[in-house]
C-alpha cells in the first residue's frame, strides 16, 4: 500500500532537503515559521515515517539528539565535538556504493554507520576569536 502524500510531508521534505542534517526540533522551527499550523508532533510523527519508510535517515549518537538526513544513499558523516553539528564526509577509496562486510560467526552485517569526530568550521573559529 502505498503512503499518500500530503502537503504535510511535502512541506515537512523539503525543510529537510533544505536544513543540513537537522534535528526534529529544528525541523519544527523551520516549518512552523512559515506554517504555523503544522504542529510539533506533526513534525516528529513525519520524520518518524520518513525514517521507518526509508525516505530518510536516523543519525543517532550517544548524548545527542537524533538527526535526520534525507540523503538515503550510503556515506559517511562527521560530528562536531563541540556543538554536535553533522556534515557529510567523503572518504577516498570508499566506494560510492558502500562498504562490503562479512563478519564471523554466523552474524549477517545489514547496515552500517561510519562517523568521524573533529570540529567544525564555526566552532573553530569562535575558539580563535
Amino acid at each position: 500500500m502505498q503512503e499518500r502524500q500530503t502537503k504535510q510531508k511535502q512541506i515537512i521534505y523539503e525543510a529537510l532537503k533544505t536544513l543540513n542534517h537537522p534535528t526534529a526540533t529544528e525541523v519544527y522551527g523551520y516549518v512552523h515559521e512559515a506554517y504555523p499550523t503544522v504542529s510539533r508532533a506533526t513534525v516528529f510523527r513525519v520524520l518518524n515515517g520518513f525514517a521507518i519508510g526509508g525516505r530518510a535517515l536516523e543519525i543517532r549518537s550517544a548524548g545527542n539528539e537524533v538527526r535526520y538526513d534525507y540523503n538515503v544513499a550510503p556515506h559517511c558523516h562527521g560530528r562536531c565535538l563541540q556543538c554536535g553539528r553533522v556534515a557529510d564526509v567523503t572518504v577516498e577509496g570508499l566506494p560510492q556504493s558502500g562498504i562490503i562486510a562479512k563478519a564471523c560467526d554466523d552474524f549477517d552485517v545489514e547496515s552500517y554507520a561510519l562517523e568521524f569526530y573533529g570540529t567544525c568550521k564555526d566552532c573553530r573559529e569562535s575558539v580563535k576569536a
